[in-house]
């Protein structure tokens, strides 16, 4: 009840009261008179409360409806939001996965049966496919662009280089890096459906981030870091990427310790391989994330 309806109330009832005091002094009945006079205060006092119950409540009830209103309204918003990423990390998923492949069949044509494969993949098509990666990297998750990084690095790899000699840049044989992009295009398919909520193999990506993981300790000389390594986890000898997948999960345990290594090294270099850095560290973060998931190891291993 509010200070002035209490003021006007108790000024109502003081005068009613002061009428009933002069009526009971005068009167036979006088203990009727008060019981009449508490059935008359009980009576307003509850139908005081019940009032300001009542206003109380719508008021608690439009405020209720109006967060109710903002609640579904973010929502709604969150949804469109979320809808349309999603619609476009779709699109630019099937656009990347039919650029590689469109690559892979362009690079893979020029194959011949004395020489091999002595030309880069495609420039065109190359560059068709570093264009679609940057208009939809905001799209892309950190698992995603460490699968895609392995292509990047495996076109690169491909172009001709400068030995220093002076001659004309040397063109590499490259019908084990069109095998390597082979061995990873169905694997970043299902990666890919595994973002958007399609069921796929949940080895997969941990085959390529075992793969990248095996290639970039074996693709940077950093001494210090161990990079690279000796022993079981060198791939001096292993071309197949489906063989350093199988060594890197052999060695699981000392691939993570040298990877790590090697991503605390970089880190003390204040970013000036930052590539190299940024690469590392999507690997490892999938790699261990890959790996808590039960009986990953196992399955890699049969």
């Amino acid at each position: 009840m509010s200070q002035g309806a209490g003021d006007a109330w108790w000024r109502t009832t003081g005068e009613f009261m002061d009428y009933l005091v002069g009526a009971v002094s005068g009167a036979a009945s006088g203990s009727a008179l008060v019981w009449l006079l508490k059935g008359w205060i009980s009576e307003r006092l509850k139908q005081s409360i019940q009032n300001e119950y009542a206003q109380t409540l719508e008021s608690y009830k439009t405020e209720l409806n109006s967060k109710i209103e903002r609640i579904r309204h973010d929502h709604q918003v969150a949804q469109l939001r979320t809808s349309l990423f999603f619609d476009h990390q779709r699109s630019a998923f099937a656009a990347l996965i039919s650029k590689i492949g469109q690559a892979n069949k362009e690079w893979g044509d020029l194959y011949d049966e004395g020489e091999g494969l002595l030309h880069p993949v495609p420039s065109r098509t190359q560059d068709q496919f570093e264009s679609l990666l940057s208009e939809h990297q905001l799209f892309l998750d950190e698992d995603c662009l460490m699968a895609l990084s392995l292509v990047t690095n495996i076109y690169e790899q491909s172009l001709p280089w400068d030995d220093g000699s002076g001659d004309e840049p040397r063109q590499r044989e490259c019908s084990q890096l069109l095998a390597d992009i082979g061995y990873l295009l169905p694997r970043i398919a299902s990666i890919f459906r595994e973002k958007i909520g399609v069921t796929s193999n949940p080895l997969h990506l941990t085959e390529v981030a075992v793969f990248s993981a095996m290639e970039l300790v074996n693709g940077y000389n950093f001494e210090d870091a161990g990079v690279p390594p000796e022993g079981p986890l060198s791939t001096v000898r292993i071309r197949d990427a489906a063989d350093k997948v199988s060594i890197g999960f052999e060695n699981i345990d000392e691939l993570l310790k040298l990877l790590r290594t090697f991503d605390k090294h970089l880190s003390k270099d204040n970013g000036w391989i930052h590539k190299a850095q940024l690469r590392v560290k999507q690997t490892l973060d999938a790699l261990e994330r890959s790996l808590a998931r039960p009986s990953i190891i196992e399955n890699a291993r049969r």
